[in-house]
């Protein structure tokens, strides 16, 4: 008879990382959801932001998938990114707000994108914030269980370097 390993995450386990995995996917929806209705309602508007624009979107779905498989690495990634999306929305603000005079053809519709755009700087930094604390969780801990003839004790694996792989070291 030999010797069968079982590796476990704890910290997956816990009811606040299920909690922030949702939030930050969630977040990534939303923020997903704004760019790409900036996208198309203003897709004769935008200049030449369009390709950028729909870079944000894929780049977005691609973390929320990686997310949604307990990735840890994308959460900062998806920060930076969220830093940089953040960063272009409170430029373009004013720039939605200054089409909102008269002479212009699309004067409600720039109103409505400029409020969008306040909404997804929000967004962002909910995003920020939430990826950081999901990254400060430490998702990637293992712990190996070995079935078999011994019955070790749980030890944490080579690749765990949280809390609780030192608990276990």
């Amino acid at each position: 008879m030999g010797e069968q390993t079982i590796i476990e995450w704890p910290n997956r386990d816990k009811a606040s990382s299920k909690l922030t995995r949702v939030l930050v996917v969630l977040a990534l929806l939303g923020s997903t959801a704004l760019i790409t209705i900036v996208t198309v309602r203003g897709w004769d508007l935008l200049q030449e932001a369009k390709s950028l624009q729909i870079a944000f979107i894929a780049i977005n779905l691609i973390f929320i998938l990686q997310v949604l498989r307990w990735s840890r690495g994308v959460l900062p990634m998806a920060a930076g990114m969220a830093t940089f999306v953040g960063i272009f929305a409170l430029v373009s603000i004013d720039k939605w707000y200054a089409r909102d005079q008269v002479g212009y053809a699309d004067r409600q519709l720039s109103a409505d994108l400029g409020f969008l755009t306040i909404i997804i700087l929000i967004v962002q930094v909910v995003v920020i914030v939430v990826a950081i604390v999901g990254f400060s969780q430490n998702w990637q801990t293992e712990v190996e269980h070995r079935v078999g003839f011994d019955d070790e004790e749980p030890r944490a694996s080579t690749g765990g370097t949280g809390p609780g792989a030192a608990l276990l070291a």
